[in-house]
């Protein structure tokens, strides 16, 4: 059994820099040979490994017990070896991991940045948690002696817990009622009241809606600033149809630049893409089993980031390297009309990667709108192992009509995959009313902007990017002016996707103990541990929590 690692951007940001170092070693012989003098000795580093982590020892996050118990069983932790090791290229298995070993200090920092300046592209890879949003203004960096002032007063971290097995947890219900219990603030109960109060009685909402904004504040605690955007959201609505002019469009070179770098933010704060794409390439990796051939159709891909972790897993599988790996590609809606320039980068970024693990890599951009795709266009071979991903990606399709999801969901089945990978957001956004739609995004966003309140500063401008990029305007889609087709956020809960999972011949697959117990150590990397957890939902969910309110959800079919 091979193990994946939990940081896709990381290898990534290790392979371009042997990438880089190996170039700029071949430029330095190519001077010494014109210059006809002998080359220098190369320096030797020596770089310590980090270390696996071991039953009962300690670490900053607190002590990892040997096993952990889900459903009845007990999981021990994998052979270091495989695990979570892997991400720095300390497979004993596997020696063409030197390269990356050299360079096992490399922060992936530098690969994000090095995306800034690249052809347009907004990531929705990892989360698919960006999107285009008018550029707020500046926010400044708070002063050296301001910033070390809040750092020494930040308070330290719960002391650690010895983590907790992941049992079946109720789902935190979205009905309005349940809504007004979980947004227990006075400014969210306003808020709640405002929007019952739009159609019948609209002078009376806009009072309220008034009080709201006065105590509404985008740095203030999290029902402040949660209050902030959603009554921003509430009076455009209320607005609507009144003549005044939109926001400027921004300028696409900045807002993907800055939204690199936010996403960037989030993803260290907060777990939930790598928990999304480490849970989703498990079920991958174990289904293709010792398949020589492996084919991986991604439906949204704009980065590739995903697939590093994978790709280094199948390198270093037991039962040997495929002998071809081939990523068929079908771009993310985040690229707009023409992606080619960045599904080229995205090759580039894959095929360099691969290249250092010796595998045999092909990456097959689809440029047809998803609508318009045919079984034939993906090239399907009979000795091939298919997994089909989405990631983060269906919710794109819903509507006032399921027929788009339902059709690429029965295309996906007639490419005969060994397994379906599937990741939504858990709330339910699309056929509700305005009412209860309102309530499921107040109550769904105020546990995401917890969980960030714990991560980061109150006065963090980084914190204040994130949530006005990537939330303010989701916000605004889902519960803003537009209705019917125009209407473009529209999640859907696990029973929904459920139901058309079925409805076009799929059966779930149960996640393995070894993809939740890699989930549950992956959340010991963050400080909040403590409030993130595992909820298990029928018939085989597995959604990353806050505060028992599950957020993202991942599941496998066949």
């Amino acid at each position: 059994m091979a193990y994946m690692c939990a940081d896709s951007g990381n290898l990534m940001a290790i392979a371009q820099q042997v990438i880089q170092q190996q170039q700029q070693q071949q430029q330095q012989q190519q001077q010494q040979q014109r210059h006809h003098l002998p080359p220098p000795p190369m320096p030797q580093k020596h770089h310590q490994m980090p270390q696996m982590p071991q039953a009962q020892a300690a670490s900053s996050h607190g002590q990892i017990p040997a096993t952990l118990s889900y459903g009845g069983a007990s999981v021990a932790w994998p052979a270091g070896e495989h695990f979570f090791a892997d991400a720095f290229g300390a497979s004993t298995g596997d020696a063409v991991f030197a390269d990356l070993a050299a360079a096992a200090d490399f922060d992936s920092d530098g690969w994000m940045e090095s995306l800034i300046g690249d052809a347009p592209f907004q990531d929705s890879d990892l989360e698919r948690l960006i999107f285009t949003t008018p550029p707020p203004p500046p926010v400044p960096s708070p002063a050296p002696a301001h910033a070390a002032a809040v750092a020494a007063a930040r308070p330290e971290a719960a002391p650690a817990l010895l983590p907790q097995a992941a049992a079946p947890t109720p789902v935190a219900c979205s009905s309005p009622s349940s809504a007004d219990a979980s947004c227990s603030a006075p400014i969210l109960q306003s808020l709640l009241s405002c929007s019952r109060a739009a159609a019948t009685d609209p002078g009376l909402a806009a009072a309220e809606l008034a009080s709201v904004r006065s105590a509404a504040t985008d740095a203030g605690d999290p029902s402040e600033r949660l209050a902030f955007y959603f009554a921003d959201a509430l009076a455009r609505r209320f607005a609507c149809g009144t003549g005044a002019p939109t926001s400027a469009a921004p300028d696409a070179r900045f807002a993907s630049d800055e939204l690199t770098l936010c996403y960037k933010t989030l993803n260290d704060a907060c777990p939930y893409s790598k928990f999304a794409h480490l849970t989703a390439n498990q079920a991958i990796l174990e289904a293709t089993g010792a398949a020589t051939k492996i084919h991986i159709v991604d439906f949204g891909i704009v980065q590739g980031i995903q697939w590093a972790a994978l790709l280094q897993a199948l390198a270093t599988r037991p039962e040997g390297k495929p002998t071809r790996i081939r990523i068929t590609g079908v771009p993310s809606p985040f690229l707009g009309p023409q992606p080619a320039a960045s599904l080229a980068a995205t090759n580039t970024r894959l095929r360099d990667f691969a290249k250092l693990l010796g595998v045999d890599f092909e990456f097959v951009p689809l440029l047809r709108p998803v609508h318009e795709l045919e079984q034939s266009n993906f090239l399907v071979e009979r000795d091939e192992a298919v997994a089909v991903n989405f990631m983060l990606q269906l919710y794109h399709l819903l509507g006032d009509s399921d027929e788009l999801v339902r059709r690429v969901l029965r295309l996906a089945k007639s490419l005969g995959p060994a397994v379906v990978t599937l990741g939504e957001y858990e709330v339910s956004l699309n056929r509700a009313g305005f009412v209860d739609r309102f309530a499921n995004a107040l109550s769904y966003y105020r546990s995401v902007f917890e969980s960030l309140d714990v991560a980061m500063t109150r006065d963090s401008p980084e914190r204040v990017r994130v949530e006005r990029w990537m939330f303010g305007e989701r916000i605004q889609r889902a519960v803003g002016p537009e209705e019917g087709a125009d209407r473009t956020e529209r999640m859907a809960g696990s029973s929904e996707w459920q139901a058309l999972m079925e409805w076009c011949g799929f059966e779930p697959v149960r996640l393995s103990n070894y993809a939740r117990s890699q989930a549950d150590l992956l959340l010991w990397n963050y400080d909040s541990k403590y409030k993130y957890s595992l909820v298990e939902l029928p018939p085989a969910f597995l959604s990353l929590a806050w505060e028992k309110r599950p957020l993202l959800t991942v599941s496998a079919w066949r």
